[in-house]
């Protein structure tokens, strides 16, 4: 079904099939309901759900808002879906769900928000991961965030530990980039000296990592950069890659600071 809004700031719901909705103008909340949906949000500031099925959502011009499923605030639903979320120019946030996203943030200062550490995948693909593939992020531009429980305003679906400083920004508390071997416990490690085929060799690299710690590193099987969630000593779930981070050095090169990872 093709559903179009108007020229001012439109509610949209798509049907139980599958749809393609366009609201070229306005500041427009678009739901796609059920079904692999289609949705081009056009000029500006848009709240955008995909909901239930395969979706591609295009935020496009202005500061969007882009969920693959049916929002942080509702819980994990049974469908693990593999959605595309593009933010096109603009300030954008971006929100990771289960399934096999692929998320774009376009230009702008982007952010892309993880709702929970152990994403489930694609039930009718059981053996490909269930993370998330971001393909531009820009340290000089774009951030992290991770849901936390208890914190700020926290989804039903957070499951990070809140490790925000109190610095302004809140910028995550401690950080450490370069080799494995001289990380000591700090709240986020990226390993920039070697590559690690599982977030189990990355937390096992390290020192002293406690529950709640997210290492960054190198995967040398896919030839990509994983985020993991450190769940106990030794042991660490994978919930994101950046799919354009093809060896070390390009992840060294990357510059990833404290300053790239939020708490919310």
């Amino acid at each position: 079904m093709l559903i179009r809004g108007g020229s001012s700031d439109n509610s949209l719901r798509g049907s139980d099939g599958d749809d393609i909705m366009i609201d070229p103008t306005g500041n427009d909340w678009i739901n796609g309901g059920h079904g692999n949906d289609h949705i081009g949000a056009g000029e500006g500031n848009d709240r955008v759900f995909g909901d239930e099925g395969n979706d591609s959502l295009f935020g496009e011009g202005g500061n969007d808002y882009l969920y693959g499923d049916s929002g942080h605030d509702r819980p994990r639903g049974a469908g693990q879906d593999n959605d595309k979320l593009y933010g096109g120019p603009g300030d954008d946030v971006l929100f990771a769900s289960d399934g096999r996203d692929q998320l774009t943030g376009g230009d702008g200062h982007d952010t892309f928000v993880f709702q929970s550490h152990n994403p489930v995948p694609d039930p009718t693909s059981s053996s490909e991961p269930g993370y998330a593939n971001i393909l531009d992020f820009d340290p000089t531009q774009d951030t992290f965030a991770f849901d936390a429980v208890g914190y700020y305003s926290d989804g039903v679906s957070a499951s990070f530990v809140n490790h925000a400083s109190s610095r302004s920004g809140h910028p995550v508390d401690t950080f450490y980039s370069g080799a494995a071997a001289d990380a000591h416990g700090e709240d986020v490690v990226v390993v920039t000296d070697k590559s690690f085929y599982s977030g189990d060799g990355a937390a096992n690299a390290i020192a002293n990592e406690t529950a709640g710690d997210i290492i960054v590193y190198h995967d040398g099987l896919t030839k990509s950069a994983i985020l993991a969630y450190v769940t106990s000593e030794n042991h660490a779930d994978e919930f994101a890659r950046l799919g354009t981070v093809h060896s070390v050095s390009d992840l060294a090169a990357l510059g990833l600071s404290a300053w790239d990872f939020a708490f919310v």
